[in-house]
């Protein structure tokens, strides 16, 4: 395992005051702790912590720390690291200082290699269902990086955490949990376009609440304004009635 070095210096100062002004000159305020030390404040300079990770490419790194004049290098690990919710820049780290003979518990991140064959043959989408798992090990044994081989995945096949092979490593995370699977492409279905004799039908046809004209009756045109009762009633004749028939209270003139 490659030995990586990161400087801290001590710090006396504790609250949101301290650590604010630390930001502002270049620094990230953070604390050591660990079962066999007790809780030491620190400050960082944000270039090297930011520098280190970007570097590795992860987090999850057995780190040597020097700490001031300290000639001992203190084997740690970064357990926490806060960042600004709008500029992504670090604000906080927590270093825990490991015992070499004793396991540590931690998350790992699966990285997905290759181009799977159902991706590229055949239109389908790889999903990463399961991207960081649990393990255990020793301060030493901690793996760079977990890898897997996707290239030969056809559409609905599925790679589990029991295909991960980790030497020195137990694995905490179920080992029938998916980390990856290939499914169908999505298919979006679209509505058919009404043919010449659906929309002629659909035309002719009355819209809803639209009474049908009766036997012997032209459909009413939009804008037709039905007649009151009363003129329906004049010019009917009524029964028995003869043609021609004066008016009620009127005579004929002779």
């Amino acid at each position: 395992m490659k030995e990586i070095v990161l400087t801290a210096e001590a710090r006396e100062g504790v609250g949101k005051g301290v650590a604010r002004k630390l930001r502002q000159i270049g620094m990230i305020p953070g604390v050591l702790y660990g079962p066999e030390t007790k809780p030491l404040p620190l400050a960082l300079k944000k270039s090297d912590l930011s520098g280190l990770i970007r570097h590795e490419g992860r987090t999850n790194m057995l780190i040597d720390l020097n700490v001031g004049a300290d000639k001992n290098a203190r084997k740690v690990i970064i357990r926490s690291l806060h960042r600004d919710p709008v500029t992504g820049e670090y604000e906080h780290v927590d270093l825990y200082q490991v015992s070499m003979k004793k396991k540590l518990h931690m998350s790992i991140h699966v990285h997905l290699t290759g181009i799977a064959a159902g991706v590229k043959n055949s239109g389908g989408i790889l999903e990463h269902v399961t991207r960081e798992i649990g393990i255990a090990c020793l301060p030493l044994d901690i793996p760079e990086r977990i890898e897997i081989d996707v290239t030969n995945l056809e559409i609905g096949d599925s790679v589990h955490v029991r295909n991960i092979k980790l030497e020195k490593v137990d694995i905490l995370t179920d080992i029938d949990q998916t980390i990856a699977t290939v499914v169908p492409p999505t298919v979006i279905k679209t509505e058919a376009a009404p043919t010449t004799a659906e929309a002629a039908t659909a035309e002719a046809a009355p819209a809803e609440g639209e009474a049908k004209p009766a036997a012997g009756e032209t459909a009413k045109k939009p804008g037709d304004v039905a007649k009151k009762p009363e003129e329906a009633a004049k010019g009917v004749a009524k029964p028995g009635a003869k043609p021609g028939a004066t008016k009620p209270g009127k005579e004929e003139k002779k």
